[in-house]
């Protein structure tokens, strides 16, 4: 159908969007998903206590439960106070980051990401016409991130001053992290973090922190705790990994509440609905379920890294031409790649009944590397018979 005629956004009508999220997933034949990023082991049994006892005469009104603001706010009462005001629920993580990008100003707007990382982020931001220049992670560092270098990048263009000394190029408007980083895994400390959002800062540049993965780190890890001290801070989580609600459709932002503000102009009141709203408060109160979960995943990733031969010297591993990136072990995925570039490692995991992510879908990756999702315990060996036989090839 010719569209021509319709007033349709530039962007759109010359970027083709690459997403490895999808609604339907094709298993291979009595295989097992490495592929998805919700958690293998489903979300806390006190969940389904909620649903059984939720009134369906809720689902009537707009949802109006307060049960998500106060379970957060508990949630976090060890680290900072997180008020209602703080807070801004949001359908996922990527409905969260689509606000966040949609506040902002995007006439010659840059943002200064990871490569690689979360496809749907920056390719949300280039249809809306915000250019993407990321720090390139690279492989012959084992994709390991560097403050240092990262930090570099603010004055990449900008030159040196009469003094000598670098002047920092404000060309970038934001800067986007998700920590831990997807696909490889690995995890920024709180320091770094903070390095960045205070150097940040001092030239209005605004860090959005996506930790939809960072359920898998300790809490103590998490930017939340910085919010109060950095108005141009927005931290992004999600209630689809570590807690297993994908399917309910719950995120949040925590951040200044005058950032918060502007957001609220840009969605509704309603997004969350009232069970989800619910369903998930009871989730996040039970923080024993991740925490198992953390513990499985470490015992996964050490037996991965015996396979693969990996030392103090060498991390990625020796054994054979399959290696694993930077990653913290008590997180769901991890980054496997490969010694020859010919080989499709999405496509050698299936036939061995394993679906992974092609690390195609990546900016900066190709199909030599994969991202893998850790499935239950009881279902690993099938993965690890699978990087048995193509660490070999």
């Amino acid at each position: 159908m010719k569209m021509s005629g319709l007033k349709i956004k530039k962007q759109l009508l010359e970027q083709e969007k690459v997403s490895y999220a999808m609604d339907h997933i094709e298993l291979p034949e009595g295989g097992i998903d490495c592929s998805e990023g919700c958690n293998p082991y489903g979300f806390p049994p006190e969940c389904v206590e909620v649903l059984r006892g939720f009134d369906p005469a809720r689902l009537g009104p707009y949802p109006h439960s307060q049960a998500m603001y106060e379970a957060i706010h508990e949630f976090w009462a060890d680290q900072i106070n997180v008020e209602r005001d703080n807070i801004l629920l949001t359908e996922g993580s990527m409905s969260a980051l689509y606000i966040v990008n949609n506040i902002f100003d995007t006439h010659n707007a840059v943002v200064l990401g990871i490569s690689p990382q979360f496809t749907d982020y920056y390719m949300h931001a280039e249809m809306i016409g915000i250019r993407y220049a990321p720090y390139q992670l690279e492989r012959s560092q084992n994709y390991k991130f560097d403050i240092d270098s990262f930090i570099k990048m603010h004055y990449q263009e900008a030159g040196s001053s009469e003094t000598g000394k670098p002047v920092m190029d404000t060309s970038y408007n934001f800067i986007y992290i998700d920590n831990p980083n997807n696909p490889t895994g690995q995890c920024i400390g709180i320091r770094d973090i903070e390095k960045i959002v205070a150097e940040a800062e001092r030239y209005n540049i605004t860090v959005i922190i996506d930790e939809a993965y960072g359920d898998f780190m300790p809490k103590e890890n998490s930017a939340v705790q910085l919010f109060a001290g950095y108005p141009n801070l927005a931290v992004v989580r999600t209630m689809s990994k570590g807690y297993g609600l994908a399917g309910m459709r719950v995120g949040y932002i925590i951040a200044h509440k005058n950032l918060i503000s502007y957001m609220n102009k840009m969605t509704n009141p309603y997004m969350v609905g009232e069970l989800s709203r619910e369903v998930a408060a009871a989730a996040v109160r039970c923080t024993g379920f991740v925490e198992q979960c953390r513990e499985d995943f470490r015992t996964m990733k050490a037996e991965i890294r015996r396979v693969l031969g990996c030392t103090e010297e060498d991390p990625s591993g020796t054994s054979g031409n399959l290696h694993i990136a930077e990653t913290l072990d008590t997180n769901s995925i991890c980054l496997l790649y490969h010694d020859r570039p010919e080989i499709n490692l999405k496509d050698e995991f299936f036939r061995r009944g394993v679906l992974v992510i092609d690390g195609y879908d990546f900016k900066g990756l190709d199909s030599s590397a994969a991202r893998v999702r850790l499935p239950k315990l009881a279902d690993f060996q099938v993965l690890l018979q699978a990087i048995k036989e193509i660490n070999c090839m």
